[in-house]
Order: C-alpha cells, then structure tokens, then sequence
C-alpha cells in the first residue's frame, strides 16, 4: 500500500482546502432535496419554506465568510 502524496506542485493539501468545496456541495443537495420532498408532498409547504431559508441563509453566510477571509 503506497503513503498518499501530501505535497502537490510546492503546495501542501489541508483537510480545509477539501472541506470548504464539501460543504457548498452538501448544503446545495441539502436544498435541491427540500424542494423534492416538497414537490412529492412529503413535506408540508411551511416546513419546505422554512428549511429553504435556513440552507438560503447558511450559503450566504458561508459564502460571505469563505469570500472575506484572508488567503
């Protein structure tokens, strides 16, 4: 079993260079699956709306603080 690569190119790789990408894409699936659940009438309209916001507001934040932090 071969040690994996922990320098790539000069640079090193950190679990928060992996994270960050993660969580916007967890969080999109997170919304695309309100809407679904919504959609199919698993989930009651105020609940769906409610969840929405939250993911809503959670992308903006995140965005807002991946954006302003310095590199």
């Amino acid at each position: 079993m071969r040690a994996p690569i922990t320098s790539v190119s000069g640079g090193s790789i950190r679990s928060a260079d992996l994270g960050t990408p993660a969580i916007v894409v967890f969080l999109v699936l997170a919304l695309g699956a309100t809407i679904f659940l919504w959609r199919a009438r698993y989930i009651r309209r105020r609940t769906a709306y409610v969840t929405m916001g939250v993911i809503i507001v959670g992308l903006i934040i995140f965005g807002a603080l991946l954006y302003t932090a310095p590199a």
